[in-house]
């Protein structure tokens, strides 16, 4: 008898010591599939672009999906390029107006500047009144103006959207205006102060 009972207990430590091990391992596998999902997840942070600083009621996180669904003037132009060496050329761009953007989360009388900042860790810094403007050239067209844009699509070709699809794009200030430098790719974050 007591031959069966060390037999029984050494069966019942052994499938204890299965079940805990398969139930360690179900939960370690559930984390996995968590963690595999929230990294393959193409809404995940790479395509959120956020505005925020004290020139803003609060911060606000837009996908591209939610930018191009807030019913504002899309715009669709080809927007005059000159850069440092040289060279000009026209890209066709399709985004909108910055400023609406802005408006639309709620700009404060106090804001009186906006920087914009890329994936990468580049910026650029701009007045409220540069973001405003709607007067931007094509110095070889003086009747063409723009505005400053947020972009979405370039040449016809959408941006990857798993990778901050925005583009900041304007016009030149003046004729002989290097602008091309000012475009910001892969906008991650707008603050404005």
């Amino acid at each position: 008898m007591l031959q069966i009972n060390k037999q029984l207990t050494a069966t019942l430590a052994a499938l204890i010591l299965i079940m805990v091990l398969v139930a360690a391992g179900c939960g370690s596998q559930d984390n996995n599939d968590q963690v595999l999902v929230t990294k393959s997840d193409p809404v995940a942070e790479e395509n959120v672009l956020t505005i925020e600083g004290s020139g803003v009621v609060g911060t606000t996180r837009l996908t591209l999906q939610q930018i191009q669904g807030m019913q504002l003037d899309i715009i669709q132009d080809d927007y005059f390029a000159l850069n440092n060496w040289g060279t000009k050329q026209y890209f066709s761009f399709k985004g909108m107006s910055l400023w609406q953007l802005l408006s639309k989360a709620g700009v404060k009388d106090t804001a009186q500047q906006v920087v914009i900042t890329s994936e990468d860790g580049y910026s650029i810094t701009y007045t409220i009144a540069d973001v405003k403007r709607e007067d931007y050239i094509d110095e070889t067209n003086p009747e063409k103006k723009y505005k400053m844009i947020i972009a979405w699509e370039e040449n016809g070709q959408a941006y990857d959207p798993t990778q901050y699809p925005f583009r900041l794009v304007m016009g030149q200030k003046e004729p002989g205006d290097v602008n091309k430098q000012n475009w910001v790719a892969k906008v991650k974050t707008i603050k404005v102060d």
